[in-house]
């Protein structure tokens, strides 16, 4: 099932000062490009996040943003007993082996002793599950995007399966007129003068052959079905798709510059429209 690339999610974990919110923001991008803002976290942290969008999101320009309890945290102080107690131990030896007294207060300051403890730090388990709630309500509104994206490429499908059903039908007659043209001018200027019957069926033949789209509307049914099949795909096609996507557009190019028939050639032009919006949306797709 295709996804889209863009989505919104929102997940929170924790309670209280410890409340964490992750709010992401998923958009279309030819790679994964995760940005982070909010919250300031452990780097080891900050990997672990990235892992997991990059496990879930796989591509886009993601945009991650992190909130803590509205913003407040709480600090607390905390006193570094086993530090105070070693200085003292190395000041009371200092006393006794050279006969001089050092005031603690001489060589240490106040944060050598003192702490502040940030009571709303994140936890891991926290930033985790929220991120991972967020993330999948990403990947919900991506598959809901996907659905209405699926139904409009086979719309599209149908639309240029119709046309090229046409141009099938039309290629002979459209032809035959050219034939008729063609001897008719080769009549008129030639007037009353004896005409090489073999020699116009050569001529016939050699523009029979240069109109010849045979190939390319073989290859145009068969992209039709890949790029059907590949819709229901599990895997990510927005890449794949793209690319067959080039290759149908080429394939009706090809039809159209191999054509003189106006009637030929605006058949070509609705094919070229449809798979130029067709295009236009594969942007969106992961």
């Amino acid at each position: 099932m295709i996804q889209s690339m863009t989505g919104y999610g929102r997940g929170s974990a924790g309670k209280g000062d410890k409340k964490v919110t992750a709010l992401i923001k998923a958009v279309n991008g030819r790679f994964l490009d995760v940005k982070i803002r909010g919250l300031d976290i452990d780097p080891a942290d900050e990997k672990a996040v990235r892992d997991v969008i990059s496990e879930k999101l796989i591509r886009g320009t993601i945009h991650v943003n992190l909130e803590m309890d509205n913003g407040i945290k709480t600090q607390s102080l905390s006193f570094n007993e086993e530090r105070f107690e070693a200085i003292e131990r190395i000041l009371l030896d200092i006393q006794k082996k050279y006969g001089r007294h050092l005031d603690m207060g001489d060589i240490i300051n106040a944060g050598d002793l003192f702490t502040h403890v940030d009571n709303g730090a994140l936890g891991r388990k926290q930033l985790a599950a929220a991120i991972n709630k967020a993330c999948a309500e990403v990947i919900q509104m991506r598959h809901s995007e996907g659905e209405k994206l699926k139904k409009d490429f086979l719309d599209r499908l149908d639309i240029l399966k119709s046309v090229l059903s046409q141009i099938e039908i039309d290629l002979p007659i459209e032809f035959e007129k050219r034939e008729t043209k063609y001897k008719d001018r080769i009549a008129e200027l030639l007037d009353n003068t004896a005409i090489d019957e073999s020699r116009i069926a050569q001529e016939i033949a050699m523009l029979a052959e240069k109109a010849d789209v045979t190939e390319e509307v073989v290859r145009l049914k068969s992209h039709f079905g890949q790029f059907s099949e590949m819709l229901s795909d599990e895997e990510p096609a927005g890449r794949r798709l793209n690319f067959l996507l080039q290759e149908m557009s080429r394939e009706i190019n090809t039809i159209g510059s191999k054509s003189s028939s106006e009637k030929i050639v605006n058949h070509v032009i609705t094919m070229k429209d449809e798979a130029e919006k067709m295009r236009e949306q594969i942007q969106n797709i992961l």
